[in-house]
């Protein structure tokens, strides 16, 4: 990816937040946005380093980029780059929880990502703080503003947020043992619903059909990441070529050290009302779908669709043969496997 267009992409995404062509905006009109959201489960992650927070800042900026006020935004984010603790637990809810930070953050962020990582991890948000206190007034800028790109979205709740605080195991998700299939791969946990396949009717478009085989992957800090692994159901136009070239996912080793990053050109999207999943695709520049991997309408397990609602990222991998965790392994040790993580949308 040039470096060029991330700087576009995240002017894009500060337009669509800011409301920058809003005629309202523009004029500088004085807003009151409500209702405020709940952001009490800023306290109860480790990036504050402990500190007494300004919950009522963060809230007020928060529904202000939700409402896409500029005017608004622009006077709170200012008292926020002064709130070295609160920026720092705002923008760990994000980046401590997710597994990749995206393709078009700062450099300020990735760097500090891995902190915000290993501060949840630990749950010691020392170092992560402290690093935040030493930016610059523009690097602040960055992490704040890569932050509320996310936060200005509300796909995740403060309570979907808390969940992710904590470690899910297979017993939290209710996932009774002989419908999982585990790895014996010490390094990397692997598992998959032996006798769920998603999509067996359903053909996939843009030169494939491919079945779908719904589980998990522990990520390194031990929290699960919902799962889709593709079958091919012929020959023709689909397997490691079409995946690897014509969707261009990257080559994965099957270790949760190395998951690739995130690509948010790929949506995972399902239907509420039915809990299905119905497309996967990938989309342009423009948000139009250029690649329509698979379509469908395929309802999916109860417990895994709370885990993606939570994670609201899968990882999507292929080709698989079958849905035995062990030869997904055994692929990826082998270069056969790659993969990429897509963000799930929910309507």
């Amino acid at each position: 990816m040039v470096k060029g267009h991330g700087k576009k992409q995240r002017a894009k995404n500060r337009a669509r937040r800011t409301g920058a062509a809003h005629a309202s905006a523009a004029a500088n009109t004085v807003h009151t946005h409500e209702p405020l959201p709940d952001l009490s489960v800023l306290p109860l992650v480790p990036h504050g380093g402990g500190q007494v927070l300004d919950l009522d800042l963060a809230a007020r900026l928060v529904a202000a980029c939700r409402a896409a006020c500029r005017p608004c935004q622009k006077s709170l984010a200012g008292q926020m780059r002064e709130d070295r603790p609160t920026l720092a637990a705002l923008a760990g809810c994000v980046f401590g929880t997710l597994p990749t930070v995206g393709a078009f953050a700062s450099g300020t962020t990735r760097e500090w990502a891995v902190l915000a990582r290993a501060a949840q991890a630990s749950n010691n948000g020392v170092e992560a703080l402290a690093a935040v206190r030493a930016m610059t007034e523009e690097q602040a800028s960055d992490l704040l503003e890569d932050a509320l790109d996310h936060w200005a979205m509300g796909g995740a709740t403060p309570e979907d947020i808390a969940n992710m605080i904590k470690v899910i195991t297979p017993e939290d998700l209710g996932m009774p043992a002989e419908d999982v299939a585990a790895a014996v791969d010490p390094q990397t946990q692997v598992s998959l619903y032996a006798d769920r396949a998603a999509g067996a009717d359903s053909a996939g478009t843009a030169g494939g059909s491919y079945l779908l085989h719904l589980g998990y992957v522990e990520m390194a800090d031990g929290r699960p990441l919902p799962l889709i692994a593709f079958e091919p159901r012929d020959e023709k136009g689909t397997g490691l070529k079409h995946l690897r070239e014509g969707c261009r996912w990257q080559p994965w080793d099957g270790h949760a050290e190395t998951l690739p990053e995130l690509d948010f050109y790929w949506r995972i999207r399902t239907s509420i009302a039915t809990q299905a999943l119905a497309e996967i695709v990938h989309t342009d520049w423009e948000g139009w779908d250029d690649i329509e991997l698979w379509r469908g309408e395929v309802k999916v397990p109860e417990d895994w669709w709370r885990l993606l609602d939570v994670a609201s990222h899968a990882l999507l991998c292929g080709p698989v043969s079958s849905p035995d965790p062990d030869a997904l392994l055994a692929a990826a040790a082998k270069g056969e496997l790659v993969a990429v993580i897509a963000r799930a949308s929910f309507r």
